[in-house]
């Protein structure tokens, strides 16, 4: 090689003098931000209770490139955010295929029947322009492969193969995992695709004995219903990590994303569709995450029913029953009413407060009867919690003593009286607690019985004496009882 050396000579003073003159070149790079891609998914999936907590892990896909740990992301229920941000933390990931983007001019090849592939043709998942790749499948032979034939052994070592891919009418693309180039040892696993990005992934454990190398593919069982695809991956993993982008070199090591945990308890009855929103930066394009729809059941909520005085009382004494209702999470506290039942007799109907309790006290007319009584309450539910009946609780109710809450009064309709005269003796008898007393009373004129009159339904009885003889009459009434009174 010829070297250009430029001399220039410079007279100083009348002298001259030797200079080399030095030549620079200069270039512009321009850099653009990375297109991210959210990964969301949540334990558990599809259904839980509401009020139970479920956990989230969210993957900012950064294809490989170092992630912002210094920002945060915020989960987001419909338009309602939940929680307060979440900080991002940096994980590693790797891929072993060498190209990631499916391309026949990139090692990616086709056999059966020829496939049409057709490079930088659509989207990508991540926002980017005509990155991925459409897929024609001619028949059930027409495949599209990666094989990466080596000295590593993958025997007794479990794997993850995982590709994005969409459809713009429902398919089902086959991604399929063998050792290479033995191909002693293989998997198929089916993904339904529709028109939203998805990632699909197979996980399998390589056997004893498997050849070195491995080899992953794509076949479809929709022939007619081309499909894209966009970011293969082939990791040493139990699951799909952080995507990261190959372009002509496996990253076994290195490759790194964002991540997030984050768990949240207080979901309400319903449906719920939960994503991640990351705002970007000078280095990364903002990103939504793939949406997770969960269901929310309503809470079975705890039953408990409590009397008071507990368990027996007299007859006439006020007692008091007290229901609470509370949530066996932290779904919030269960509102609208409770029924207290004996047996199948409805005692009252009580609002719940604030906490989740109501009461009702039976007292006077409302009085629990003398004998042995099963009471219950019913929760009637609300829009969070289930309805519900609460276990029996048995309350026994012994009698009244009369001699203590019993009034007994009688007056007489002429006194004093002449011999040969009738005299009526109206008789009253009353309860200073329960119901009103029933049954008889007995009318003594000393030890001689006048007779036992019954008391009608407002406790009056009445006798009359068609002559009383001559002299001092002790009359004597004695209420003589009855379910509820001694």
């Amino acid at each position: 090689m010829k070297k250009l050396v430029i001399l220039a000579f410079i007279t100083v003073g009348g002298a001259a003098m030797l200079s080399f003159a030095q030549s620079t070149g200069s270039i512009t790079q321009t850099v653009n931000q990375r297109n991210t891609i959210g990964s969301l998914s949540s334990t558990p999936s599809g259904n839980f209770t509401a009020g139970s907590s479920v956990s989230f892990t969210y993957i900012l896909n950064t294809a490989g490139a170092p992630a912002p740990t210094s920002e945060s992301v915020q989960f987001f229920d419909g338009g309602n955010a939940i929680g307060t941000a979440q900080a991002i933390t940096m994980i590693s990931g790797s891929n072993l295929i060498p190209y990631s983007q499916v391309n026949a001019s990139q090692g990616w090849t086709a056999s059966g029947t020829a496939p049409t592939i057709t490079p930088l043709a659509t989207n990508g998942p991540d926002g980017s322009t005509n990155t991925a790749t459409t897929l024609s499948f001619a028949d059930s032979t027409s495949t599209v492969l990666y094989a990466v034939p080596g000295s590593t052994n993958y025997a007794n070592q479990q794997v993850t193969f995982s590709i994005w891919a969409q459809s713009s009418n429902a398919a089902t693309l086959n991604l399929s995992v063998q050792d290479s180039p033995h191909v002693a040892a293989s998997q198929t696993a089916a993904c339904p695709v529709t028109s939203t990005w998805q990632r699909c992934s197979l996980t399998y454990t390589f056997p004893a004995g498997s050849g070195t190398g491995f080899a992953v593919s794509l076949t479809a069982s929709n022939y007619a219903t081309p499909i894209s695809v966009w970011g293969a991956q082939f990791e040493e993993a139990a699951q799909p990590g952080p995507y990261v982008s190959t372009i002509g070199t496996a990253r076994p090591t290195g490759g790194q994303a964002g991540s997030v945990t984050f768990s949240y308890s207080s979901f309400q009855a319903g449906s719920h569709t939960v994503t991640v929103q990351y705002a970007g930066d000078t280095n990364f394009i903002g990103s939504t995450s793939n949406a997770v729809v969960l269901t929310a059941a309503k809470q079975t909520p705890g039953l408990t029913l409590t009397d008071s005085p507990a368990g027996t009382s007299v007859y006439g004494v006020s007692v008091t029953l007290t229901a609470q209702v509370s949530n066996q999470g932290s779904g919030g506290t269960p509102t609208g009413s409770v029924q207290f039942y004996d047996g199948a007799t409805l005692l009252g109907t009580a609002a719940l407060n604030g906490s989740g309790a109501a009461s009702i006290t039976l007292t006077g007319a409302t009085s629990l009867a003398v004998g042995s009584h099963s009471l219950t309450m019913q929760y009637s539910g609300d829009s969070q919690f289930n309805s519900g009946t609460s276990t029996v609780v048995t309350h026994v109710v012994t009698k009244a003593s009369s001699s203590s809450v019993v009034a007994t009064t009688v007056t007489s309709s002429l006194n004093p009286s002449v011999y040969g005269d009738s005299v009526t003796l109206s008789i009253h008898v009353s309860s200073s607690v329960g119901v009103q007393p029933t049954g008889t009373v007995s009318v003594m004129d000393g030890t001689t019985s006048l007779g036992t009159p019954a008391l009608d339904g407002s406790g009056n009885a009445s006798i009359t004496i068609p002559a009383f003889t001559a002299g001092v009459h002790s009359i004597v009434v004695t209420y003589s009882g009855d379910s509820n009174y001694n």
